[in-house]
């Protein structure tokens, strides 16, 4: 008798990232919402995970617009996703370039940058 083995294709890791990135996403949203305090916190969290969305503020009246909002929700599965093709394809510049970007753009959050949300 012989014995019938399946295979399993190996996991993608561009697959991987984007189901990674939204696991981060739901704490850190959840992060930064509860660090606004509705508009009466420190927004710590938000500057530091969502400084792409923060610094869009700056050209909606300085307030969180649906575009803003479009975008933060969107940031940490599209990290996943690259940091997992950076894996997949053993390039890992675009995923320290992006890195790089967010803690260049959570800097410029911090340095005063932003009166409504400091």
């Amino acid at each position: 008798m012989t014995a019938i083995t399946t295979s399993r294709p190996p996991a993608n890791p561009v697959v991987i990232g984007l189901v990674s990135g939204v696991l981060v996403a739901i704490p850190a949203i959840l992060a930064a919402v509860s660090s606004g305090g509705a508009g009466h916190g420190h927004y710590v969290a938000a500057l530091a995970l969502f400084p792409a969305s923060m610094l869009i503020t700056l050209l909606q009246r300085d307030m969180v617009g649906v575009f803003s909002i479009i975008v933060g929700l969107l940031q940490f599965p599209v990290y996943g996703t690259l940091f997992g093709w950076s894996i997949m394809r053993k390039n890992y510049l675009p995923a320290v370039a992006v890195a790089l970007a967010h803690l260049i753009a959570a800097t410029i959050c911090f340095a005063a940058t932003l009166p409504n949300f400091s």
